[in-house]
């Protein structure tokens, strides 16, 4: 799956308290229901709260904040934005690519 596995679990923080607090409580597990398929670099960045690496694989910086704003694994506003200063956006990466 694209990294829209990712915009849509964002997304779904958003709008489900009950998917915030099974996330906050058991997020590997929950990873593993969650509906939208996830690649192996996605499931191992959210768990380890690399939102810089998801963003530069192409997740929206806007949808990825609310992993911060509800301290899902293990971030908060300050985790955020500091690994949010150093990034590189994917449109970026694409040009420097070719």
């Amino acid at each position: 799956m694209s990294i829209i596995a990712v915009n849509n679990l964002c997304r779904a923080i958003e709008r489900d308290s009950a998917l915030r607090q099974a996330l906050l409580e058991d997020p590997r597990g929950q990873l593993e229901k969650y509906p939208d398929a996830l690649t192996e670099v996605e499931r191992s960045a959210l768990l380890s709260g690399d939102v810089k690496t998801l963003y530069e694989m192409g997740a929206n910086d806007y949808l990825l904040r609310s992993l911060a704003h509800y301290k899902i694994f293990g971030l908060n506003m300050e985790t955020y934005s500091e690994q949010m200063r150093n990034c590189t956006p994917f449109a970026v990466t694409n040009i420097l690519v070719r």
